[in-house]
C-alpha cells in the first residue's frame, strides 16, 4: 500500500501556482476527505496523415465546476461577463500546457508493449460553458507511427490520484484519417479493494506516492488491421 505524506498538491501547484495558493488559504473547492478531489472529463482525437499513420493526438480536458470557478472566479458573479471570462481562459491556456509539459502531459502511451516517446505539446484553445472550463491541446509525435498490424494503448492520469481523469461518458477516441478496420475500446479501471480504501482515506492535504494513480486510470486500446 502506498504511503501518504502531507504536501500541497503538486499537479495543481504546477498548473496554476497563484490559484492554488489562494485556494489552499481559503479552504476553497476541495472536499474534506477522500481522493480524488478534482475531476476531468477527457475527450481524445487521434490524427493521421495522408499515409494513414498516427501523427498527433488532440486532447480536450473539461474541468469540474468547482475547479473551474476558482481558476475563473468570475463564473460565480451574478451576471458574469462571458467575453472577459473567455479572454482570461485563452490567456491561461498556453501557460497550462507549458506547465503540463514538465509532467510529461500525464501520458502513458505504448505501441505493441513499447513506450511511445518524443512528444511535443501545443495549445489549441479553451472553451467556457455555463460553469466549466475546457482546455484543448495537441501532442505531436516526432515520427509518424504506423498502427496497422499493431496495438496502440494510452492512459491519462495524475500519478498521485489527486485528480481523476476519465473519458467523458459514452466517449470513444475519435480517429481522424485512420486506416480502415480500426477497433477502439476503453478499458475501465478496476483498482484492488485495498487501494480504493486507501484512496478514500486520504484528505485534501495528504498526497499519495506516485504509484497510486495508475490503478485508477482507464486504458484506451486502438488496434488496426494490417
Amino acid at each position: 500500500q502506498p504511503a501518504a505524506r502531507v504536501k500541497r498538491p503538486p499537479l495543481l501547484r504546477l498548473l496554476w501556482p497563484a490559484v492554488v495558493t489562494f485556494a489552499a488559504a481559503a479552504g476553497f473547492g476541495f472536499s474534506a476527505q477522500a481522493h480524488p478531489h478534482e475531476w476531468i472529463d477527457l475527450r481524445v482525437r487521434l490524427i493521421f496523415d495522408d499515409d494513414r499513420r498516427l501523427t498527433a493526438v488532440e486532447r480536450a480536458w473539461m474541468f469540474d465546476p468547482f475547479f473551474s470557478a476558482y481558476v475563473l472566479d468570475e463564473l460565480t458573479d451574478q451576471r458574469p461577463d462571458r467575453a472577459a471570462i473567455a479572454a482570461k481562459a485563452e490567456a491561461l491556456g498556453p501557460e497550462m500546457v507549458g506547465n503540463l509539459a514538465q509532467h510529461g502531459f500525464l501520458n502513458d502511451w505504448h505501441f505493441d508493449g513499447e513506450p511511445v516517446t518524443g512528444l511535443s505539446g501545443s495549445f489549441v484553445g479553451t472553451r467556457v460553458t455555463r460553469d466549466q472550463l475546457e482546455l484543448t491541446f495537441r501532442l505531436d509525435l516526432d515520427q509518424p507511427l504506423e498502427l496497422r498490424g499493431g496495438r496502440f494503448e494510452y492512459s491519462v492520469f495524475d500519478p498521485t490520484y489527486y485528480i481523476e481523469i476519465l473519458h467523458a461518458r459514452r466517449h470513444l477516441p475519435e480517429l481522424r484519417g485512420a486506416p480502415r478496420g480500426c477497433r477502439r475500446e476503453i478499458i475501465e479501471p478496476a483498482p484492488p479493494e485495498d487501494l480504493a480504501a486507501f484512496a478514500a482515506s486520504l484528505d485534501q492535504n495528504a498526497e499519495s506516492d506516485e504509484g497510486l494513480g495508475i490503478h485508477f486510470a482507464a486504458r484506451a486500446v486502438i488496434e488496426c488491421r494490417g
